[in-house]
């Protein structure tokens, strides 16, 4: 059965009503997403506790995660995501059979990253230091006629 992907706004959040300004803004940077203003940065959740070490396959706790990569070295370094905690870290440009491919984090920088519909990440050297940018909103996948028949009718852009 296809799925479908929609962004949602917590209501304790929302500007007004039906307000597509409430998708755009981020209360916790107080700031529309599309610029970067001193985002809130969260460790990722484990069972262990918190960690921003991606060396080994790592789960984020929801879909539609952005995060902010800090390469702490002189190097390029990569992070793959991927669907499952089979992804394995790719080499930058490089991508794997599943079409995950390895992303570049330019050194001694910040690398921003849409998860999308991804939940799993893990980077090429304990070098890259993930962060999930706190966002109230997320992504929910909905299943059913209606998920169907919109995957059905979604053109690919040429």
């Amino acid at each position: 059965m296809a799925a479908k992907f929609t962004r949602s706004c917590d209501i304790k959040f929302q500007i007004s009503g039906n307000d597509a300004q409430s998708l755009e803004y981020n209360p916790a940077s107080g700031g529309q997403k599309s610029l970067i203003v001193g985002p809130r940065l969260l460790p990722i959740p484990t069972a262990a506790g918190n960690t921003t070490n991606v060396t080994t396959a790592i789960g984020l706790p929801y879909l539609g995660a952005n995060l902010a990569i800090y390469n702490n070295s002189g190097t390029a370094g990569s992070v793959t995501v991927g669907q499952s905690a089979a992804v394995t870290s790719q080499a930058i440009g490089v991508s794997d059979a599943n079409g995950n491919v390895g992303v570049a984090c330019a050194p001694n920088s910040y690398t921003y990253l849409s998860m999308g519909a991804n939940q799993w990440i893990i980077g090429s050297a304990a070098t890259l230091i993930v962060y999930i940018i706190e966002d109230p909103t997320k992504i929910t996948m909905e299943t059913g006629p209606y998920a169907q028949q919109n995957a059905a009718n979604t053109q690919p852009i040429s």
